[in-house]
């Protein structure tokens, strides 16, 4: 590309330089043939003058000197005026600028922002399809070579479920991170998870290493463990299982996560007939919740704190932030979801439930409006509690 640009500006340069040579010599051959005709005609007439005997040869030789001083003069002074015979000159000139707008367009669209104007347009408009942010972000990867870039794209790979250029992604975002930095230990466990994905949700050697390798960084990496307890359970280790999904609790705030690793502990229970006895359960209270409310009054932006307390304390014993996009899901309070330590689901009997609204950019959630109560249930049940909210 800068041997493109570099023959745009030479293109410029020499067009510049041929249109004003052109034009001139084209006004300097107009001013050297008027010359010339009034030297010849002024010579004639000095030398017909001194035949007839009106100049002495001394005078015509004078007069002589005095018209080749006075053409040398009229040569270095005279004015310049540009010649009227410019077609040539507009051809050159008009070819010039079509060649350089031309280039400049290609060069805009190939070096230039072309591109992410593009996405962003349709984005914007909704009309983006899957493609087309695939060949943004690849286009990204090779303009850029970012490990930024690489991940985006890795990301993208899995939605598509194309997990081995995953894998190959991901391995370039490593290239290009230290490897002892929290973003490069949470890249390692996608790596596995992309890993583990490609072979039909099986593990694999390569997938066990890249967890061992995450968590020999991060013991307490929350994804990290959750995928040792499945390699765990594959090897019929259900003990160590249940251990790793343990921690992957303690240590994770997703709630989705949370449900799904709660399953895989009490899969792991019946099918190595491990009891509470031989391995306590570390979520010992919960209070499932399902709010119910008008979902076309919220918006994308909205924010909800559903927290359990008792009454007269003004600190909950358990609470969770739920986004709006989350909201028809049932939500489980546990003792694991206490804000301080020293109290929690456990050490209470009943508690009061309370739902406030508030927004993504809101400054302090708790300031939120109240939207839903429900006063005295308890505090370890198998069963549903509704919440009516009023939005």
């Amino acid at each position: 590309m800068i041997v493109a640009w570099t023959l745009m500006a030479a293109l410029i340069v020499l067009s510049v330089l041929y249109v004003m040579h052109y034009l001139v010599n084209k006004n300097n051959a107009g001013h050297d043939d008027t010359l010339t005709s009034f030297v010849s005609a002024r010579r004639l007439e000095v030398k017909e003058d001194q035949g007839a005997g009106r100049l002495t040869e001394e005078e015509a030789q004078q007069l002589l000197q005095d018209v080749t001083s006075e053409s040398h003069y009229v040569s270095q002074h005279q004015q310049r005026a540009l010649t009227k015979d410019t077609q040539l000159a507009r051809w050159v000139l008009s070819v010039m600028i079509a060649g350089v707008i031309i280039g400049s367009v290609a060069l805009y669209q190939k070096l230039g922002f072309a591109p992410d104007v593009k996405i962003t347009q349709q984005l914007i408009e909704q009309s983006a399809t899957q493609d087309d942010v695939t060949e943004f972000l690849s286009y990204r990867v090779q303009r850029y070579d970012r490990a930024e870039d690489w991940y985006y794209l890795a990301n993208d790979q899995v939605m598509a479920q194309n997990f081995e250029q995953a894998i190959s992604s991901y391995r370039e975002v490593l290239a290009r991170l230290d490897g002892s930095s929290e973003d490069a230990i949470n890249v390692q466990v996608e790596l596995a998870q992309a890993l583990f994905y490609s072979q039909n949700n099986q593990v694999s050697p390569a997938m066990i290493t890249a967890v061992d390798e995450a968590l020999a960084q991060q013991p307490d990496n929350a994804k990290a463990l959750g995928l040792k307890g499945i390699i765990e359970f594959d090897a019929g280790r259900y003990q160590e299982a249940i251990l790793a999904w343990q921690e992957a609790i303690v240590n994770g705030t997703d709630r989705a996560e949370r449900l799904d690793l709660l399953s895989g502990i009490a899969a792991a229970r019946k099918q190595g007939g491990i009891t509470e006895q031989m391995i306590p359960s570390i979520v010992t209270h919960r209070l499932h919740l399902q709010l119910d409310l008008d979902v076309r009054k919220i918006s994308a932006n909205d924010v909800f704190l559903v927290y359990a307390q008792v009454p007269d304390q003004r600190m909950p014993v358990a609470i969770q932030r739920i986004p709006a996009a989350q909201i028809q899901a049932p939500i489980v309070l546990t003792n694991l979801d206490n804000l301080m330590p020293g109290q929690s689901l456990a050490d209470v009997a009943r508690v009061d439930v309370v739902v406030k609204r508030s927004t993504n950019d809101a400054n302090d959630l708790t300031l939120g409006e109240v939207v839903g109560y429900l006063s005295s249930v308890p505090s370890n049940s198998d069963k549903i509690f509704k919440v009516n909210v009023g939005l």
